[in-house]
């Protein structure tokens, strides 16, 4: 079946912009507008049905297409992890896929005007989040841990990031992690970095790190193998004392999509399609493909990250 895969290189508006900043990674900063439950001129209180979205025959789905191996773009089509999940969605429900390629910042809002049906970027489900969004059962985990250049010997385990300087994605729940962090390490009389640098994107992070314009990059686990299994002579992960990736943060991280609150029909339906494919091996298959490893505890009780 054809797929629509449209790429949309807009600038949001000041109006997008002043009711949200968010970050496909899932972020914990908003402006006080993102509470509210004002709907703007485009969006409406209608729900939105299964039988409207095969009515028009498409699934309309958000995202940002840069961040691989999650979503990213290949030429002009969106590839990743996500994107082979939401054509087999797309395929089940029997409509095209329709995915859109949007600036982070004001993708949530977006939801909430009903550009589109839902957001399937790779979001950390967070209290805030969940709080006016219907946050899917989790398709990855999270977990924080630190990328740095290949061979770089002044940094050995997390404690070395002392007098570093840092970078990550701009309200992420990765930035928030990595503050923290910093202050632990200041709460203990250690000096912490010399810099925390964020970005509107992780591959200016990533290109910053193997330029040496950084020392240290924060993300989530999977993007980062994923990193270090195509470029293994630029960048790899700091190891705790068990030849473990070094978690950073005490809360556990689950990845997942978004759907508007009064979408259940929808968000029942994602949810559905994503226990299915836990237990068919689609999931696990598909988490081989893109990082080289499966989660076989991928919760459906719990998993919202408190903070």
């Amino acid at each position: 079946m054809k797929k629509f895969i449209k790429k949309i290189m807009a600038i949001a508006t000041v109006g997008v912009l002043s009711v949200a900043c968010f970050s496909g990674c899932g972020s914990t900063a908003s402006t006080g507008s993102e509470g509210s439950t004002e709907v703007t001129a485009s969006g409406s209180d209608e729900t939105l049905t299964l039988d409207a979205i095969k009515a028009k025959g498409k699934l309309s789905v958000a995202t940002e297409a840069a961040y691989e191996p999650f979503e990213y773009m290949e030429g002009d089509e969106i590839v990743g992890y996500n994107a082979d999940l939401f054509h087999k969605i797309a395929d089940d429900l029997g409509v095209e896929l329709d995915y859109q390629d949007l600036p982070f910042q004001g993708i949530l809002a977006g939801l909430d005007a009903k550009k589109y049906d839902m957001v399937g970027a790779t979001l950390g489900i967070t209290a805030e989040r969940a709080a006016k969004y219907t946050m899917t059962y989790p398709v990855e985990r999270g977990t924080n841990v630190f990328l740095k250049r290949k061979g770089d010997d002044s940094i050995k385990t997390i404690e070395d990031m002392n007098g570093k300087v840092v970078g990550t994605q701009t309200a992420c729940y990765n930035e928030t992690d990595t503050k923290a962090y910093n202050e632990k390490l200041k709460s203990e009389g250690k000096e912490g970095y010399t810099e925390l640098k964020t970005y509107d994107s992780f591959p200016e992070a990533y290109m910053e790190l193997k330029n040496g314009q950084i020392e240290l990059v924060a993300q989530n686990y999977a993007s980062a193998s994923a990193i270090v299994m195509k470029n293994p002579d630029d960048y790899e992960i700091i190891k705790d004392a068990n030849g473990q990736a070094a978690m950073v943060g005490d809360e556990e991280t689950w990845l997942g999509w978004a759907v508007r609150k009064q979408d259940t029909e929808l968000s029942d339906y994602i949810n559905s399609e994503i226990k299915k494919f836990k237990e068919d091996g689609t999931l696990a298959e598909l988490q081989n493909k893109w990082f080289g490893e499966t989660v076989d505890n991928l919760p459906e009780n719990d998993y919202v990250r408190n903070n």
